[in-house]
């Protein structure tokens, strides 16, 4: 007869996953401590998990799919391709915000050294809102003709510089205004400019 699994039980050792992951980090956050930080026994961890690599893998793919769920919910094709950039910077910081220990937990889990090649590529699927507002920047013309991954890349970079400064600010209103910078930091050097072709002489000095 198969052991029904309890739903509550598996979400509080993603939990006491994400909790551990975030202040001590993936490599030294033992099974046996996540499973005691669950409130369950070490054996009772394997009936849901049954690898520490499974149980990382689950968790890096449900973080993506809340974040992208949160961050969607703000987006419409009625947008204009700033408004829809705003919508995914805030959206995503707020959600970082909100959340204890996501921030630093995810940090880790996007690194591939962390999770297998499969769930990085579906983590990549749910973040396809990312690459939606660079098409939509790109074909009205307001961003500047770069690789979409570079803008990708940047704009998710410059989201962590914020959200760590963030960490260091608790006044909401210094967090609007650094969010709010941020934006307009990031917006200003993916806007439209076509990029020289060389370096100028000043730009190789």
């Amino acid at each position: 007869m198969t052991r029904s699994l309890n739903p509550e039980r598996k979400t509080a050792l993603l939990a006491a996953a994400l909790k551990l992951f975030a202040e001590r980090g993936v490599a030294n956050a033992l099974t046996a401590d996540i499973a005691r930080e669950a409130g369950v026994a070490s054996g009772t961890l394997f009936l849901y998990f049954p690898t520490k690599q499974a149980l990382v893998n689950e968790l890096a793919l449900q973080l993506a799919y809340e974040q992208a769920q949160r961050v969607t919910a703000q987006l419409s094709p009625q947008l204009s391709a700033r408004e829809t950039f705003w919508a995914v910077w805030s959206a995503t910081l707020g959600w970082f915000l909100e959340r204890p220990y996501t921030f630093e937990a995810t940090q880790q889990l996007r690194d591939p050294v962390w999770i297998t090649p499969e769930t990085l590529a579906e983590s990549q699927r749910a973040f396809a809102y990312y690459y939606a507002a660079i098409q939509k920047g790109q074909a009205e013309g307001v961003l500047g003709p770069y690789p979409p991954e570079l803008i990708g890349g940047m704009l998710y970079q410059a989201i962590v510089a914020v959200m760590l400064l963030l960490r260091q600010t608790p006044d909401p209103d210094q967090q609007a205004a650094l969010i709010r910078q941020g934006f307009e930091m990031f917006w200003g050097g993916a806007a439209a400019a076509s990029p020289s072709a060389a370096p100028t002489q000043e730009e190789q000095a």
